[in-house]
């Protein structure tokens, strides 16, 4: 049917098709900490500097990167550091394509967490 068609109402969706979205990759992304996705990420140390604190923490390949709060990730970003761990506000999709936000926490590995 033609878009201007009186069978096919105006502002409405097709009732045939799916209200679950499919999830599509953007452009792949080569290197750097914007590539970085939290779940994958393995915090190695934290450091006290006099700007603040600064995360030590590795990808899948085993390469270093320096995070600071703030610092944008693949999906998110460095919300807090603290002495033991990092915090990263990811942005995900859930099954009906709606944005939503979740903290993801990572600890160096053998360490207790400080109460």
């Amino acid at each position: 049917m033609a878009a201007n068609s009186p069978f096919v109402p105006k502002g409405k969706r097709d009732p045939f098709s799916s209200v679950i979205q499919t999830r599509t990759a953007g452009a792949p992304c080569m290197a750097g900490r914007k590539c970085l996705v939290a779940e994958h990420i393995v915090l190695k140390g934290v450091v006290k500097g006099p700007d603040g604190m600064l995360a030590v923490v590795e990808n899948q390949q085993r390469k270093a990167y320096f995070l600071r709060e703030n610092d944008p990730v693949f999906n998110g970003q460095v919300l807090r550091i603290t002495p033991d761990s990092i915090v990263f506000r990811e942005k995900v999709l859930d099954d009906l394509g709606h944005e939503k936000t979740r903290e993801v926490v990572k600890r160096i590995a053998g360490i207790k967490p400080i109460v």
